[in-house]
């Protein structure tokens, strides 16, 4: 669908006591507003998005297909009466049966398209008027033909005619019919049709419907007089003028009766002011709304109550890559599959307690995996009974802030450790080397000298670290998170390993998790900490991922001595450790830039296993589509 969501707040057009449906050309209703809601018994949710000819499959028919066609068109609005079509969308009434409709159908442009605008009018009341006159002229009729033997029935009769001619709420018109099908003089009208045109009864008489006419018919009259002859009955559209030059659009059911032994036309002619005036207002509040809708440059999001996207305004689709048509209709499950649970939660919120839920920042999927920083607002949508129908979401991409936010902390935080480095733990090497290189100028035993020289290599290999650490740790945070293969990572660590009769096993399926391009990092230093301090006994490391609640855990595990109970506490404390302590301070760094997390839960005298939780929303199961599979 592409006609902007504010069409989806229907609540704009419920107000209205006519029905209102608005087709795409391909018949998807995006508008079905409450009246058609208690009309029919159906929910908008029910027709939303669907192709109404599913629901009513009568619309096929060439008579319908054809005057329909030519609205998407541009054409002229189609009309269908209610003896033609009684119920061009079947409405039962309160007591029993169906309601007779009198149904128009305008095109609208918007763009490049052109919708349909279906105006139903509920004319049972009008039906039955039509009916009390046919039953009228039916009474008169058997009455004229009585009038020799009767005349003082025949007065009766005439009498009561006279009277609901009177008594009828719109305009009767009574003219001859000519042979060609179009209008003669005047022979009667009613009170009603002088009050609503100006002209006294006796001006009438002196006219023909002719006289009247200002403006278009909605059908050329040659046409409208046809169908009088053939049909015996036309309903057409018209603007009369009044006595004052001003005009009237109206509304004329056109009948064609036997008065008096004579062949006429017997005319209800409605004023349709009123309408013409809320279907003006009706456009321009549309077209309103539109423009507001499509260049408004928050994201907006139309959902109902079952986490389904009815409508999203240009700048919600161009933020995950899709056209409206392949969003709207859709599940949030089906776009965001790692988030919708989320997004749904907070949904119930706001529908539990119909209160707008404002100022949420979340992280929302593009279409290409990649992660946005959001701050969204939440409001509720009610209906006339003050139910939530569906939410409203006011989106705003906030990712640039965010990162700038998020950058600027972890700058600090880096300065803040690098500076500690640089200015304690390196000037402490440094300071080591130099009292060495003192004790060994005063040294005469070599083997002494020798000892002094293996210590100065080891305070050479801790700066050593402690410098490739602040070159790793300024990386942190440098580059864009990323979604990343675990398979592959672990598979390339594995290989850049050199012999050493230490199987290491990868049991991981095809995953990938959003991290820090320094992710790799994190799983080198895992398996380097089982070498280096996995003893003797190591003789495998195994690398395995499996779901739990909340997200993913990936485990390395090795078989060496382990780490001791009361050492793991400390484990990720900067310092702590055999040697300079970085490494696995440094991964729990690099985890944390997107919200993973790390732990050691082995046994010791039994190996070390060291967890990396993924929460939900952070990793994703590749399809053979995307890993580029065959069959």
């Amino acid at each position: 669908m592409t006609m902007s969501s504010f069409l989806s707040r229907c609540e704009n057009l419920d107000i209205l006591p006519a029905g209102i449906i608005i087709l795409e050309s391909d018949y998807t209703v995006i508008c079905w507003n409450r009246t058609m809601e208690e009309w029919t018994g159906i929910p908008r949710e029910k027709v939303l998005g669907r192709d109404l000819r599913d629901l009513y499959p009568h619309l096929s028919d060439r008579k319908y297909a054809l005057r329909i066609g030519q609205v998407f068109e541009g054409g002229a609005a189609a009309f269908f009466s209610t003896q033609f079509h009684p119920h061009f969308i079947p409405a039962p009434l309160p007591g029993g049966g169906l309601r007779f409709q009198r149904t128009t159908v305008h095109s609208v442009p918007e763009g490049n398209k052109t919708y349909a605008l279906v105006f139903i009018d509920d004319v049972t009341e009008l039906v039955q008027q039509v009916r009390a006159y046919r039953e009228m002229r039916d009474r008169a009729l058997r009455e004229v033909r009585e009038r020799l033997e009767k005349e003082a029935a025949l007065e009766e009769s005439e009498a009561k005619f006279r009277e609901i001619f009177e008594s009828a709420n719109d305009a009767i018109h009574i003219h001859e019919l000519r042979e060609d099908g179009l209008p003669g003089r005047f022979m009667e009208v009613n009170a009603v049709a002088c009050k609503m045109l100006g002209y006294s009864r006796e001006e009438f008489l002196a006219m023909t419907p002719l006289d009247l006419v200002r403006g278009g018919h909605s059908r050329p009259l040659d046409v409208i007089g046809r169908e009088i002859l053939e049909k015996g009955y036309a309903i057409f559209e018209t603007e009369h003028r009044r006595k004052d030059g001003g005009t009237v659009p109206v509304e004329i059911h056109a009948h064609r009766v036997i008065i008096r032994n004579r062949e006429v036309v017997l005319s209800v002619v409605r004023d349709i002011t009123e309408r013409r005036r809320n279907q003006a207002a009706l456009l321009a509040l549309t077209t309103e709304l539109q423009t507001i809708f499509d260049n408004a440059p928050a994201m907006i999001w139309y959902k109902d109550t079952e986490n389904r996207f009815i409508r999203v305004n240009p700048a919600a689709a161009a933020s995950i890559g899709l056209p409206r048509e392949e969003i709207e209709g859709k599940s949030a499950y089906d776009l965001f599959p790692e988030l919708a649970e989320k997004y749904y939660r907070d949904d119930l919120e706001v529908i539990s307690t119909k209160k707008p839920k404002l100022g949420i920042i979340e992280q929302m999927q593009t279409r290409n995996g990649g992660i946005r920083w959001v701050e969204t607002h939440k409001v509720p949508l009610l209906d006339l009974e003050g139910n939530v129908s569906g939410i409203l979401l006011f989106v705003n991409d906030i990712t640039e802030r965010k990162m700038a936010e998020d950058a600027l902390a972890l700058a600090n935080r880096k300065l803040h450790l690098l500076s500690s480095i640089t200015r304690h733990d390196l000037l402490n090497q440094v300071s080591a080397l130099k009292w060495y290189i003192e004790l060994a100028r005063d040294e005469k035993e070599l083997t002494t000298i020798r000892e002094f020289l293996d210590k100065m290599k080891k305070v050479l290999d801790t700066a050593e670290e402690q410098i490739t650490f602040t070159r790793d740790y300024q990386e942190i945070g440098v580059r864009e998170p990323s979604w990343q293969n675990v398979a592959d990572i672990a598979a390339r660590i594995r290989e850049g390993f050199p012999p050493s009769g230490v199987d290491i096993l990868l049991e991981v399926d095809d995953i990938e998790v959003y991290a820090d391009p320094l992710f790799e990092k994190v799983i080198f230093n895992l398996f380097e900490n089982s070498f280096r301090y996995g003893g003797p006994s190591l003789s495998r490391i195994r690398v395995s991922a499996g779901e739990e609640q909340g997200g993913l855990v990936i485990a390395v595990e090795d078989n060496g001595v382990g780490i001791p109970e009361e050492d793991k506490k400390y484990l990720f404390r900067k310092g702590f450790g055999k040697h300079t302590g970085l490494g696995l301070f440094l991964s729990r760094e690099i985890l944390a830039i997107t919200g993973l997390s790390i732990r050691e839960t082995g046994v010791p005298g039994k190996g070390a296993r060291f967890e990396i939780f993924v929460p939900e929303g952070k990793f994703r199961r590749l399809t053979r589509e995307r890993t580029g599979e065959k069959g």
